[in-house]
């Protein structure tokens, strides 16, 4: 398998080299890429071909190959590409907090913990740029995630020994090798328009399955608590993402919690930048688009950073996504900034929000002082708010599905023209 990696990398070289050749001088800038895709050679010579150990140098060169392969295809996609800084901001935050709780202290070794910090940190500027605002394939999104997913995988697998997603890492590797290809390949040919409020219309449908899919792994992670039976009334979601539970080391549970909170954290990151079109005002937009950076974030580092592991870091992960949800929610609420929505809906939202949070909180206070045990009152009560918040994205990816469908007869009429001046502006946000 080792060696087909090199020999897959290779015959890749070769047909994006042809692609490059022919498309002339259109094609030139693309050979940085081409470059970057060489680079993971190294890599791949010192970590698959030599397996190299976790403690070696020969480890270490093989960090070095693929950070030159992440400069050039940084170098290559700055020249095309408007680097996202929401998104450098989330993955800075909740990598930031991995490194900080789990992979360093487990690394054992300065060097090692240095090298891969700059390449973790070269991985997120990439990123940065391929998820940003530009023409070229979307395959670049695709394969620099794929492979920034792979080297996640590595870490949990290779430097945290969690068990059972070692098998990941072969197949997001190569599907990243191959999507970046693809993106090389498409070089010199005419890009495909895509309407903007066609993306628009997508996006109701990600985020239904994307929540519908984050409730069943949620459901199939309390039929699999280890035990006895998960009782929601009387235990705190978080628990069923510890890796220890009853005797028990990484039960299925943590696998699809922590696999729930990843793909909440990609529907909130997808959402909220089309959330944005019911706001008014590029402040008001600033702050829309922040609050889901926060709450994307402190859901990545929950799903990080179970609570037995580092219970602070797991801590703040959960206050960034109730105050990046909370500032949503409060900038959607005036109607100045949200006059698209009833006044009666936007304001029962906030308040039934505010009720709730505010009724945790005496709970907590109650508890702290001994009044009132923790549960059921604490644990239902958190149970209220996340499906509180479910609700409250899945109606506005409603009302998102009715704005764009209504456009189905008269695609230029002025609400679209509207709608698609909101769109346009936000990505002069970043």
């Amino acid at each position: 398998m080792h060696r087909w990696v090199l020999v897959f990398t290779s015959i890749l070289l070769v047909i994006t080299a042809v692609t490059i050749i022919r498309g002339g001088r259109s094609c030139r800038s693309y050979w940085l890429a081409w470059c970057g895709l060489a680079s993971t050679i190294i890599g791949d010579y010192f970590l698959s071909l030599k397996n190299a150990p976790l403690h070696s140098h020969d480890f270490l060169c093989g960090i070095a190959g693929f950070s030159i392969a992440q400069i050039f295809w940084i170098i290559f996609l700055r020249q095309h590409a408007k680097g996202s800084i929401r998104i450098a901001a989330a993955l800075l935050f909740s990598f930031g907090i991995l490194f900080a709780a789990r992979v360093i202290p487990a690394l054992g070794s300065t060097l090692l913990a240095g090298a891969l910090t700059l390449y973790a940190l070269l991985s997120i500027i990439s990123v940065s740029y391929a998820c940003g605002t530009h023409k070229l394939s979307p395959a670049w999104r695709y394969g620099v995630c794929f492979l920034l997913f792979s080297d996640s995988m590595i870490a949990f697998s290779c430097i945290l020994n969690v068990p059972h997603i070692g098998q990941l890492i072969g197949i997001t590797y190569l599907a990243s090798l191959l999507f970046i290809a693809v993106a090389i390949a498409t070089c010199g040919r005419k890009k495909k328009i895509f309407p903007r409020l066609r993306h628009l219309k997508h996006i109701p449908f990600f985020i239904f399955l994307g929540g519908v899919s984050s409730l069943i792994l949620f459901l199939l992670a309390m039929q699999f608590y280890p035990g006895g039976t998960y009782n929601p009334c009387r235990c705190m979601l978080s628990r069923l993402g510890r890796t220890h539970l009853h005797g028990i080391a990484f039960p299925a549970c943590h696998y699809l919690f922590t696999s729930s909170l990843v793909i909440s954290a990609g529907i909130t990151a997808l959402f909220f930048p089309a959330l944005s079109c019911f706001v008014k005002g590029p402040l008001q937009k600033q702050c829309l688009l922040w609050g889901g950076t926060l709450n994307s974030a402190g859901l990545l580092t929950i799903a990080f950073v179970p609570e037995n592991v580092h219970g602070f870091f797991h801590n703040v992960g959960c206050i960034a996504a109730v105050v990046g949800g909370a500032t949503a929610l409060i900038v959607l609420t005036p109607q100045r900034y949200n006059p698209r929505v009833p006044g009666s809906v936007r304001w029962s939202w906030l308040v039934w929000c505010c009720t709730l949070v505010a009724i945790f909180e005496s709970f907590l206070i109650l508890h702290r002082f001994k009044i009132l045990p923790f549960a059921p009152y604490v644990p239902t009560c958190q149970k209220f708010l996340i499906l509180t918040f479910i609700a409250w994205i899945e109606y506005y990816a409603f009302l998102l599905f009715r704005r764009t469908r209504r456009q189905k007869h008269h695609p230029y009429s002025r609400r679209s023209e509207f709608l698609l001046q909101d769109i346009d502006h936000i990505d002069n946000l970043d």
